[in-house]
């Protein structure tokens, strides 16, 4: 933990100066230029960046409609001052504008219910998901990058040159490009890829998988996965028919550092690290030598918590409680920096 006193309010006012960067705050902690995510959202022009407080109130609905990075606090907050979270409700990617997309646009540290397509049908490109928590995600565009999430259910819907990575996932489905890469995710109990083709799926970890009738999709290639069952005799074999591939294990412990059990739900999910034992099947065992699920590849997972690479308060203190007239205020911030 780095101590970050009175100075790092000063670095902060100093940083913001030289940057179009917007705060967000609709609590009674602490304060914030705006108090709508919306209202931040209108008032920006493309390629700044939002930061959203945590916050015991959900902010609701936003709709981007330009190139933004929107940044909270984290979905599952714990060790800052008050250990609130970044609520929306949805947030909409307007389609309707070839002049105003919001491609290129990326969201980070937020708990939110789903990202969806608004205002018609044009491709939203590029965009990445990153540290939050998902209820549905529905891809809207070529070369989305999702990564270090918590997510129920994804759907691809057909675009190209996405990357899902180190996720924590119950669901995927429909894709049926062959530069889709679906790598070193873990798959929530009954999880499944369905009517999914061409994609590689490689140094993911199912835990107890669906049924094979939920794996829809032909000439996928399957490296180096792992299947874990509370009883041998639920067994699938991977690749299934149609499918190619090599070093895919069926294990009954997949030897996590901390005991899992296998109907974890995803709430529940957030409250563990997910690391493998050096004893594990998995440790060290991807096609590019680092471990199977989200410590391995090139985008091991920092945390639980969706807390964003930040410096953020973990308290703050008045030092002298009384103040005479024209006195100086001595107060002492405490800070610490994520991954």
């Amino acid at each position: 933990m780095k101590k970050i006193y009175f100075l790092f309010a000063l670095a902060v006012t100093a940083f913001t100066a030289n940057a179009t960067i917007r705060t967000v705050n609709n609590g009674s902690v602490g304060a914030g230029q705006y108090t709508s995510v919306q209202v931040a959202v209108d008032a920006s022009a493309v390629g700044d960046t939002i930061y959203i407080h945590g916050s015991q109130t959900s902010y609701g609905d936003v709709t981007l409609n330009k190139r933004l990075v929107l940044m909270g606090a984290g979905h599952h907050v714990t060790g800052t001052q008050f250990n609130f979270p970044t609520l929306l409700s949805n947030i909409f990617l307007s389609q309707g504008n070839s002049t105003t997309l919001p491609t290129g646009s990326t969201i980070k540290g937020i708990n939110f219910s789903a990202i969806y397509g608004s205002g018609g049908s044009l491709a939203v490109n590029n965009i990445t998901l990153e540290r939050n928590y998902i209820s549905n995600v529905y891809t809207l565009g070529t070369g989305w990058i999702v990564r270090n999430n918590f997510i129920s259910g994804i759907s691809v819907g057909n675009f190209k040159n996405t990357i899902i990575s180190n996720n924590i996932i119950s669901a995927m489905s429909s894709s049926d490009k062959p530069s889709v890469i679906i790598t070193n995710n873990i798959f929530l109990n009954f999880g499944y890829i369905d009517s999914v083709s061409y994609a590689t799926i490689t140094n993911n970890i199912f835990i107890e998988p669906a049924p094979a009738g939920y794996y829809r999709g032909g000439q996928n290639t399957w490296n180096k996965n792992i299947f874990i069952y509370a009883d041998p005799a639920n067994y699938k074999t991977f690749p299934l028919s149609g499918n190619t591939g090599v070093g895919n294990l069926n294990t009954v412990d997949a030897q996590f550092t901390t005991t899992i059990p296998l109907n974890i739900t995803l709430e529940e999910a957030t409250k563990h690290d997910w690391a493998l034992l050096a004893t594990s099947v998995g440790f060290k065992y991807g096609t590019d030598g680092t471990d199977v699920g989200i410590h391995g590849g090139s985008y091991p997972s920092p945390n639980s918590s969706g807390a964003t690479n930040i410096p953020q308060i973990t308290s703050m203190d008045l030092q002298n409680s009384v103040l005479p007239q024209n006195g100086t205020l001595n107060i002492e911030f405490k800070a610490k920096g994520q991954q």
